[in-house]
């Protein structure tokens, strides 16, 4: 072992002679970590939004019907439907313009709404009443609430002139999305008597048929389909994947280049230390250390610098994702445990590369 550290200084003492070199290397795994992890983290961001928005009282994530060819269906098909055990629940849903602001409006029947739908208890423990008698309640989002700029309890006005019920903050909603008693989303969207969909709960109950029912009229979408928001910015992210991945190989060209130089230079050090006794598996072991514990301090560095570039890109990237595709993404940066995981991985397997 301390044959092992001493070998370790050795090595060391290179950088301690050639300081350029070593901040050249640290340079370029710091620049590759931080560019590929920034891109990461606007990506994982987005996304993360739209699994959020997608799994909003069901969408993608739970199984549904919906028309065949048309975007509504008449509400006699849910009745049908529920008379013939089918453990289904309506959602109305559309475009509402507040104060010149487009917000996706949902109308929801708490009452047969699927337990198993991930937001349901936003419902469950919200007053029943309160929600589906009149003036009832509108459900959103505190980004939501700020921009609308409202306070909590008042009525806003959409700009066909009718007036929303009042606002309840719900944390656990998505930015951009209001939700309603399915009844006012009808009036509000001019949808009398017209639903968008039908979830569709888990029931071990017989239920007739979904053909002999409602005929051709409907189709079933299992969930987990990608959704149509999905699909419009894949490429978006693609884009953005291959310009963190074209950075992170610059910065990788600049560390190869500085590793290159410093082996070279190197050579009489590790003739010497052979000739002293250093076996080469030892050696080929210590130098593997030395340059995971540079990728490590230099990984860590580009991690952070990566958050902060992120942070300062992410109101433009929602910008761009809002204004041409209309997606809404949260202004705050929240990261899960895996991309610091693999920031730290890529630097490591950069400097190994």
């Amino acid at each position: 072992m301390r044959r092992a550290l001493w070998t370790l200084a050795v090595l060391l003492s290179h950088w301690r002679r050639h300081p350029m070199q070593l901040a050249t290397l640290l340079i370029g795994l710091i620049s590759a970590t931080a560019l590929w992890s920034g891109v990461q983290a606007l990506n994982q961001q987005a996304r993360n939004a739209y699994d959020r928005a997608a799994a909003t009282f069901g969408g993608t994530r739970t199984a549904m019907l919906i028309s065949r060819d048309s975007v509504g269906f008449p509400q006699q098909l849910f009745v049908d439907l529920r008379r013939a055990g089918w453990p289904v629940s309506p959602v109305v849903e559309g475009r509402a313009q507040i104060d010149g602001r487009s917000f996706r409006l949902l109308g929801i029947e708490p009452v047969t709404l699927p337990g198993e739908v991930s937001t349901a208890p936003v419902i469950g423990r919200t007053d029943l009443q309160s929600f589906v008698t009149p003036p009832g309640e509108m459900l959103v989002a505190p980004e939501t609430l700020a921009d609308l700029g409202v306070k909590e309890g008042e009525r806003p006005s959409s700009n066909s002139g009718v007036l929303l019920p009042p606002l309840r903050v719900q944390p656990q909603l998505v930015p951009g999305v209001l939700v309603v008693d399915i009844g006012i989303a009808q009036q509000t969207l001019k949808m009398p008597d017209q639903i968008s969909r039908l979830l569709i709960g888990k029931s071990s109950a017989s239920r007739a048929p979904l053909e002999s029912i409602v005929g051709d009229r409907l189709r079933l979408v299992e969930p987990n389909a990608e959704t149509d928001l999905e699909r419009l910015t894949d490429s978006f992210h693609l884009n953005l994947t291959a310009f963190g991945l074209l950075s992170f190989f610059v910065g990788l060209f600049i560390v190869n280049s500085a590793i290159g130089l410093a082996f070279e230079q190197r050579l009489p050090m590790l003739r010497t230390l052979r000739a002293c006794g250093v076996s080469a598996r030892m050696l080929n072991s210590v130098q593997v250390l030395e340059l995971v514990s540079l990728a490590l301090v230099a990984g860590l560095v580009g991690l952070v610098c990566g958050y902060f570039i992120a942070a300062a890109l992410l109101p433009d990237v929602a910008a761009s994702l809002r204004g041409l595709y209309g997606a809404q993404i949260p202004g705050q940066l929240t990261l899960k445990p895996e991309w610091w995981l693999a920031g730290i991985a890529i630097s490591i397997l950069g400097a190994l590369a």
